[in-house]
This record gives structure tokens, C-alpha cells and sequence, in this order.
């Protein structure tokens, strides 16, 4: 995310894990210069000690299941700067990167919210773009309030939300699932992604990224250099059937010491072999506006449909 937003490089039913008895599309981009044996195109825990061992659909390879939010706790608390849930209880989110919530990237149009952040005035401002009802996380993109809250978040015109688990869980490998809609209109930009525990970029892996402009495709992404090079994969994919943006699908990926495949309702879309990404990762979520290409991701306008909202069943991970 961070590096396609800098670099720019590409420039249902409900589906749940099988438990077991405990203890038991086409790509369209491949790395440039890379040979068949690195791509092919292809047709700190959450989790209660009690959780069984499953084996996620999409894979039928033996998992733990480590983190998991149902978003079936509807405390709004429990998603705040320092990811602290109240009592110490159930899963908590960082509601900012890693970095000061007026840095933006990529000269996108939003500042990141929640309800305590007071920007640059004398008190919180009081903006929520995070509500939980019938199991469903929704981040919701407003325009600012031009009077109350604009003025004190660097002039910025729209707010938003992300959330991470840069505080709470990270991990080396295993499988990352989330089941979400996204919404559709200009300027939109949705997704689910992993980034490095220590303080660095890159390595990224986008497990997706949508675009309110391109309702019937996603875009995935592994980056390993800061550089544009063969070993930097990035690219826009076809949803199966046709399918929609605006429409639940389960987006999932599995990372192995060999390899990365991307999966869309646990259809194999892309795979990258012979990666370089061996260390701990955290995940995000967010919904951002606009960026500095508009050919990448362009920027709201009038005809952007306000509010956004990026729907979210539920986010998993699983180790082996």
C-alpha cells in the first residue's frame, strides 16, 4: 500500500475456516523480466486458547487460527490511537499508521479520524468513521465538516479511518483472509494489507486494493525494493465471474518461506515464487481518497457518492 501509493507501480455466501480435530481469474501483470519459476498466472494473538486448529478453504492446508475479529464486539473503543481495548478485552486496532496522522502519503485527500483526535483545535473533534452493527465493520469517508472539523486538519476536505494491528499482532507467514464490500465512486480506495513490524518500508504485501473507478476489478501487490525492479510485483485482476467491488467477496492470501498466492472466493488468481519477504508483518485495513495520479486512483469530485463505506465481515489470520 505504502509503496503502490508512492511508486504507483501498476502506474455472497459467507466462507468460513473447516475445523479439524485439534492437532490434526487470470493475472495481468507478472515481475518485469521474471521467468515462469517466479510467476505463474492461474485460472500476539486474538484468538482464545480454545480456538481448533482449521483449515482454511481457500488452501485445505493445516492452520491455527491466531487472530480474529468477527467485528461481533460492537465497543467502538476498542479501535483508538494506542490499540487499548477497554477492560483488556477482545481484539483492539491502532486507528492511525505508524506515522503522525497529518503526514499524509501519496497526497491523498483524507485525514485518518477517531473520536478523541482533535487535530490541530483545543479539543477532540469528535468524528467517527467507524460504526459495528450486525457483525459488519464499517469505515465510513464523509466530506469534512468546512466550518468545524476542516480547518483544524490541515485543510484537509474528507475524513476517514484505518485500522492496524501494528500494536497488537504480527506474524511471519500463514494465511490472511478478510470478507468485504467496497464502495463504488470516484476517488475511493479501499484495502488490506501487511507491512513490517520494525520501523522500515519496504517490504509491503497488498493482499488487495480496490478503486471506486474500477467496480469489477482489484489490484494486488508484493514489494520487496524500493526500486522499480523485476522483483517488485504489482497488478489489476478481474474479479471471478464477473463479480463486483460493491458485492461481499472473501479476499484471502497465503505466504510462505516460497512463495505468495492471492486468492479471490478461493479461486486462485496470482502467484509469486522465489520472493525475498522473511520477517514480521502486521495488518492494516483503510479507506483512503485520492492520490497524486489520477490514472492510479483520481481524486473525488462532485460526482463522488458521499459516504463511502468499506464494509468488513470479519479479518483472519491463521499460522501453521
Amino acid at each position: 500500500m505504502l509503496s503502490a501509493r508512492r511508486d504507483l507501480l501498476a502506474g455472497g455466501a459467507r466462507l468460513a475456516g473447516v475445523a479439524l480435530a485439534a492437532g490434526g481469474g487470470h493475472a495481468l501483470a507478472c515481475p518485469r523480466g521474471s521467468g515462469r519459476d517466479q510467476c505463474t498466472a492461474l485460472a500476539a494473538t486474538s484468538v482464545p486458547a480454545d480456538k481448533p486448529i482449521v483449515a482454511p478453504l481457500a488452501v485445505g492446508a493445516r492452520y491455527k487460527l491466531v487472530f480474529d475479529d468477527d467485528f461481533d464486539d460492537t465497543r467502538l473503543a476498542r479501535i483508538n490511537e494506542d490499540a487499548v481495548a477497554p477492560d483488556s478485552r477482545g481484539v483492539a486496532w491502532r486507528s492511525r499508521y505508524r506515522h503522525p496522522r497529518k503526514d499524509v502519503i501519496n497526497r491523498e485527500k483524507q485525514i485518518y479520524m477517531d473520536p478523541a483526535f482533535a487535530g490541530t483545535g483545543p479539543a477532540a473533534l469528535g468524528v467517527q468513521p467507524f460504526s459495528i452493527g450486525d457483525g459488519i465493520l464499517t469505515i465510513r469517508a464523509e466530506r469534512a465538516d468546512a466550518a468545524r472539523v476542516a480547518p483544524h486538519i490541515w485543510g484537509h476536505r474528507y475524513t476517514s479511518g484505518c485500522i492496524t494491528t501494528e500494536l497488537t499482532h504480527w506474524q511471519t507467514y500463514g494465511y490472511f483472509e478478510m470478507r468485504a464490500r467496497m464502495p463504488v465512486g470516484r476517488g475511493y480506495w479501499p484495502s488490506f494489507w501487511l507491512l513490517p513490524k520494525r520501523d522500515a518500508w519496504p517490504p509491503e504485501i497488498d493482499i488487495f486494493e480496490g478503486a471506486g473507478s474500477r467496480r469489477n476489478k482489484m489490484h494486488f501487490g508484493a514489494i520487496e525494493t524500493k526500486e522499480k525492479t523485476p522483483s517488485n510485483l504489482s497488478g489489476w485482476i478481474d474479479l471471478p465471474g464477473g463479480g463486483r467491488i460493491d458485492d461481499f467477496h472473501v479476499y484471502s492470501l497465503e505466504w510462505t518461506a516460497d512463495r505468495i498466492t492471492w486468492f479471490v472466493d478461493t479461486t486462485r488468481m496470482f502467484e509469486l515464487r522465489n520472493h525475498k519477504i522473511h520477517e514480521d508483518m502486521y495488518l492494516l485495513a483503510n479507506l483512503a481518497l485520492g492520490s497524486l495520479d489520477a490514472s492510479w486512483i483520481p481524486d473525488p469530485d462532485e460526482s463522488t457518492p458521499f459516504p463511502g463505506r468499506f464494509e468488513i465481515d470479519y479479518i483472519r489470520a491463521w499460522r501453521r
